[in-house]
């Protein structure tokens, strides 16, 4: 007896009914172009149909690795590619991610020799926080973090760990290291910030030394690389068409990242509602 794998007749993609707004953000081709919309207006609908417009367009039709789609998490980064995919019939289809597993595909395929060879681990959220309080515990025995008096008390505690996270997290979001972040509490006679900048120089020369990263770093390295004459070079010859979905949610290095991968020649397309934001309280 012979078995033949039947897999029937291809779906054929339904394509919506796009309004007069909709269809001028699908026939977008150059430059940036930011699209604010709220609930239920279709804004990932229409970033699904000009992601399929630009791959079948009739006089200049993109291949499918020219198109780059980027959102914030990895449930929204799925859905969106498997609504592409959906659309266009299968086929080869644009590279879909979160802006940090794009960082992190970055810093790889740029990547000198050693640093392919041994590439750095990507911290877990949990592995952070351990890190923070043994970071603290360890400035409490050696005094080699100047904290204030009011805080001393206060740093066995998780609830100063959370904040000491919290705001780390935070300054590298705005591009600022350890030596930055010290240097602005000098400025602004800030000496809990001065002290976190000095715990974030013992963080950084730890991570160093494991060879770890934390999301934070994984992009602030990204951006960097992509700034980069010969990587900027690159990335604005492959990507002719960068999409984003959910843009009320990017922070500024997210942002930085755009600015550098972005080409002139490029075209950008953001959709994203502010109303929708929750992560306005880290820059977003």
């Amino acid at each position: 007896m012979a078995w033949r794998l039947d897999l029937g007749a291809m779906p054929v993609p339904s394509v919506p009914v796009l309004d007069d707004e909709q269809a001028r953000v699908v026939a977008h081709r150059s430059g940036p172009l930011l699209v604010l919309a709220g609930p239920g207006t279709g804004k990932t609908t229409t970033l699904v149909e000009a992601i399929a417009a630009r791959l079948g367009d009739e006089s200049e039709p993109l291949p499918a690795e020219s198109i780059l789609a980027l959102t914030f998490g990895r449930r929204a980064a799925l859905d969106l590619r498997d609504r592409v995919i959906a659309r266009t019939g299968g086929g080869l289809v644009p590279t879909v991610a979160t802006f940090h597993a794009f960082a992190y595909a970055l810093l790889r395929a740029t990547a000198t020799a050693e640093e392919y060879l041994s590439p750095p681990r990507l911290m877990s959220g949990a592995e952070e926080d351990v890190r923070i309080r043994e970071l603290l515990r360890g400035a409490v025995i050696d005094g080699t973090v100047d904290w204030p008096e009011d805080l001393v008390g206060a740093l066995p505690t998780l609830g100063l760990a959370n904040e000491v996270r919290a705001v780390l997290s935070r300054a590298r979001e705005l591009g600022l290291d350890g030596t930055a972040l010290r240097r602005v509490g000098d400025a602004v006679d800030r000496p809990a910030w001065r002290a976190v900048g000095q715990l974030a120089e013992q963080e950084q020369e730890v991570m160093a030394l494991e060879n770890v990263l934390d999301y934070g770093e994984l992009l602030v390295r990204a951006v960097l690389r992509a700034q980069d004459p010969a990587v900027q070079r690159l990335l604005h010859s492959r990507y002719r068409a960068v999409f984003v979905d959910e843009y009320q949610d990017t922070d500024p290095l997210q942002v930085a990242l755009l600015r550098a991968l972005v080409g002139p020649e490029a075209s950008l397309i953001a959709v994203g509602d502010p109303d929708q934001s929750i992560y306005a309280f880290r820059g977003a």
